[in-house]
C-alpha cells in the first residue's frame, strides 16, 4: 500500500524542529477550517501534494489566491519556515479500509523528515460532551510530546477515557493516526472540541486561539484575531445563494 502512496515533495529538507499539523475530517470540520486559517494567515507555501488510494479525488481552484493559475487537491503539505510549522491540508475523508496503511505511511513520512511534534486537530458531537460547565476542549499528549508539561501547567481537561479502545465520536481517523504515532515513536498532541455542525468558523477561531498558547504562531504585540486572514475560499463556504429567479 505504502508504494501506492505518492509524496510529490517539491524540497527534500529536513525537518527537525518543525510541528506538523494534521487535520482530521470530522464533525464541523473544526480542524480542516484551523488549518485553512493558518495557511492563509501564515502564507504558508505548498511544499507537496500527496496522491494515495485512501483519498477521495477533489480537485478545485487555489482556496488561497483567486489569481493562481494553480490547482489544489484532496491532500496537500504546506510551510511556515518562520514559524517551524507544516500543516497537512485535508480536503476529502479518508476511505476506511485504506486509512490505516495510509496513516502509518505519513508516519513513516515525517518520522524519516525527523519531525520534531505532531498536533492532530478534530473534534466530537455536542451530545457527547458528559460535564456541560466545563470547557468544550480536549486534549491527548503522548509521553514524549513536547507539549505534555504546557498542557498541564495550563489545566486543560484530558480526554477521559471509558474503555481500553481509544474513542472519539465523530472525529475521524484522529485517533486511529494518534496510535500509530505512538506505536511509531513519534511525540503526538491530540486536541479536538465538542461542536455540532453548522457555521463552525467561530470554533475554528477557538482553536487558533488554543493552539497559540502552544505554539509561537502570531505576534503577541496585537490582537490575535485581528491577525487572522480568511481565505477567499471561504467566501462560497455554505454554496452560492440561491437564484433570484426561483421567487
Amino acid at each position: 500500500m505504502s508504494e501506492a502512496n505518492i509524496w510529490n515533495f517539491k524540497e527534500d529538507g529536513d525537518l527537525s524542529g518543525y510541528t506538523l499539523i494534521v487535520p482530521s475530517v470530522a464533525v464541523g470540520n473544526i480542524g480542516q477550517l484551523a488549518c485553512d486559517l493558518l495557511i492563509s494567515s501564515l502564507d504558508m507555501v505548498k511544499i507537496a501534494s500527496v496522491y494515495s488510494p485512501a483519498l477521495i479525488p477533489v480537485i478545485g481552484y487555489d482556496p488561497y489566491d483567486l489569481n493562481s493559475s494553480k490547482l489544489a487537491s484532496s491532500c496537500e503539505i504546506f510551510k511556515c519556515a518562520a514559524r517551524n510549522l507544516v500543516v497537512l491540508q485535508m480536503r476529502a475523508p479518508l476511505i476506511y479500509k485504506h486509512a490505516r496503511l495510509f496513516l502509518e505511511d505519513l508516519a513513516k513520512k515525517f518520522k524519516e523528515r525527523n519531525i520534531k511534534d505532531i498536533v492532530i486537530l478534530t473534534s466530537s458531537f455536542a451530545h457527547e460532551k458528559k460535564h456541560i460547565s466545563t470547557s468544550p476542549f480536549r486534549y491527548l499528549a503522548t509521553d514524549s510530546s513536547s507539549f505534555k508539561s504546557k498542557v498541564k501547567a495550563f489545566n486543560w481537561l484530558e480526554h477521559e477515557a471509558h474503555d481500553t479502545e481509544l474513542r472519539i465520536y465523530g472525529g475521524g481517523f484522529a485517533s486511529m493516526f494518534y496510535e500509530i504515532c505512538g506505536e511509531n515513536s513519534l511525540p503526538c498532541l491530540l486536541l479536538y472540541k465538542y461542536c455540532s455542525e453548522g457555521n463552525n468558523i467561530p470554533d475554528a477561531y477557538d482553536m487558533i486561539q488554543y493552539l497559540a498558547n502552544l505554539l509561537p504562531l502570531f505576534s503577541e504585540k496585537s490582537d490575535l484575531v485581528s491577525q487572522l486572514i480568511q481565505p477567499v475560499s471561504w467566501k462560497l463556504l455554505f454554496g452560492r445563494p440561491p437564484p433570484k429567479d426561483i421567487y
